[in-house]
C-alpha cells in the first residue's frame, strides 16, 4: 500500500519565476498542457474500468496527485500548508480505502488455516471452513477503544471474532467518512 507523504512547498512562488514556458503565447500553452495532460493521464485511463467504486476511485486520486503537485509548485496563496496536507490526507485515506485496509486488518491478527468439506448429499459442492490456528484479538481491540465501545453499544453479545469483524467495518465506514466529509469541505480551496 503505498503512503504519501507532504510535499515540500517551494521558498518562491510562480510569481516570481521567470520561465521560456511563461514568456509563450498562451495558445501554445494551452496545446503544450494538453498533450502533457494526454501523456501524463494515459496510464490511468487505459486500465480504467466501469466496474466498481475502485476505478471511481483511483481516477479522484490522480487528479488529486496532479492538482496537488501544481499547487504545491505553483505556491500562490497563503493556505497552501492546509491544503497540502488535507490533499494528502485524501490521497491516503482513497489508499486505504482502494485496498480495503480497514475492513481486513483485524485479520492480520490471526493466523488460520482453510479446508473445504463436501456437502452432505451432493458431491458437486463443497463449503470452505475455517480453523484459527492461532488469534491476537486483543491486541487488535486494543487499538481500537472508540471503536469497540461504539460497536459493543449496538451489538453487545459478541465474541471476540465477531467484535473484531464489526470494529474493521465501523472503521472501514470511518475512513470513507472522513474521505467524503473532508472532500466535502476543503476542494473548493483546492485552486491556485
Amino acid at each position: 500500500m503505498k503512503t504519501y507523504k507532504q510535499l515540500i512547498i517551494p521558498e518562491d512562488s510562480a510569481w516570481d519565476r521567470n520561465t521560456l514556458y511563461g514568456k509563450l503565447h498562451w495558445r501554445i500553452r494551452y496545446v503544450i498542457t494538453g498533450i502533457k495532460n494526454i501523456i501524463r493521464w494515459m496510464p490511468t485511463i487505459y486500465h480504467d474500468r466501469d466496474w466498481d467504486q475502485w476505478h471511481i476511485y483511483n481516477v479522484l486520486q490522480k487528479k488529486i496527485e496532479f492538482q496537488r503537485k501544481e499547487l504545491i509548485n505553483a505556491n500562490r496563496h497563503t493556505d497552501i500548508n492546509r491544503d497540502n496536507r488535507d490533499m494528502t490526507i485524501v490521497l491516503n485515506l482513497i489508499e486505504r480505502v482502494n485496498e480495503d485496509f480497514y475492513g481486513v486488518e483485524y485479520l492480520d491478527y490471526s493466523e488460520s488455516k482453510f479446508r473445504f468439506e463436501p456437502i452432505e448429499g451432493d458431491d458437486e459442492y463443497y463449503t470452505m471452513e475455517q480453523d484459527v490456528i492461532s488469534e491476537n484479538y486483543d491486541e487488535y481491540i486494543k487499538k481500537y477503544p472508540s471503536s469497540v465501545r461504539k460497536v459493543l453499544k449496538e451489538k453487545p453479545d459478541l465474541d471476540k471474532k465477531d467484535l473484531c469483524f464489526w470494529v474493521a467495518r465501523h472503521n472501514e465506514e470511518r475512513a470513507h467518512n472522513l474521505l467524503h466529509r473532508i472532500l466535502k469541505e476543503r476542494i473548493r480551496h483546492w485552486w491556485d
